[in-house]
């Protein structure tokens, strides 16, 4: 005759294997991006040739370019070695105060395109993969500035031409793109998605004269940089997994209905 106790050993095991799935599933391979996040790095996404426009007063919008170069830790030929990973941003500032610049409504996303099809000196090469994944700004107060804003900048030397020193820090929420389910944690302060980091500084293309306004053109983007976004992957069972939770749910549902046979008889 089946006990209580079966039942509830059967019931455990059933919990034991969604468990084991859940533990087991550390690999995400999403549009060819792939990266562990069992690593002890997880979730660090860092920027590679970053451009971006100059600002200088309150209205002026940032937009930039670029490509990320490691995931992880690890560079394209193992985060995605069939494909390059771009992105583009763009803030609008809302506050100047001395050498403090506060920046609001923060997009910034990321594209999966061809090996190759990126091309820094070449500004719209940024956005010609399919989109991968959006990030919006967060908006929460950050240590010495007044402002409450989505990006906070302190600027070495002209606001226009940051010198070296130069940082920005923010907060970003996964907003939409096939990737967001995988990095849409709220693990960051506020229940943000991601902490932005920043560092930047003035070195125009050298065969551009002057700074154009022109967004296709390299020659509007004069100041470059590295960016690293810090996040947490969400953790999920593979369908494998969850496969085998089924067959333990089912034998639970067996041993029950044995059971409640063996009552009646």
């Amino acid at each position: 005759m089946l006990t209580q106790k079966s039942i509830g050993i059967a019931f455990v095991t059933a919990l034991a294997l969604c468990a084991s799935g859940a533990a087991s599933a550390t690999i995400y391979n999403i549009n060819g991006v792939t990266w562990d996040s069992s690593s002890g790095f997880d979730l660090k996404i860092q920027a590679l040739d970053l451009r971006e426009t100059p600002i200088a007063k309150m209205g002026d919008v940032l937009t930039g370019y670029g490509k990320i170069g490691s995931i992880n830790s690890t560079d394209q030929t193992t985060f995605c070695p069939s494909c390059e990973l771009t992105f583009t941003f763009s803030y609008t500032v809302s506050n100047v105060s001395g050498q403090q610049v506060v920046l609001d409504n923060g997009t910034l996303n990321f594209y999966v395109g061809a090996p190759g099809g990126f091309d820094e000196a070449n500004p719209p090469t940024a956005s010609l993969g399919t989109p991968w994944l959006t990030l919006t700004g967060h908006a929460n107060p950050f240590t010495g500035f007044a402002t409450v804003g989505e990006l906070y900048s302190t600027v070495v030397g002209p606001l226009s031409q940051p010198r070296e020193g130069s940082s920005g820090h923010g907060l970003l929420d996964a907003t939409g793109g096939p990737a967001q389910f995988a990095v849409d944690t709220n693990s960051q302060v506020d229940g943000a998605d991601f902490f932005l980091s920043s560092g930047f500084s003035f070195d125009p293309f050298s065969k551009c004269p002057t700074v154009t306004t022109n967004l296709d053109s390299v020659c509007s983007y004069p100041i470059v940089g590295t960016g690293t976004l810090s996040g947490k992957s969400a953790i999920v069972p593979e369908p494998g997994e969850i496969g085998l939770l089924g067959l333990g749910l089912g034998a639970l549902a067996l041993l029950i209905r044995r059971r409640r046979k063996e009552t009646e008889e």
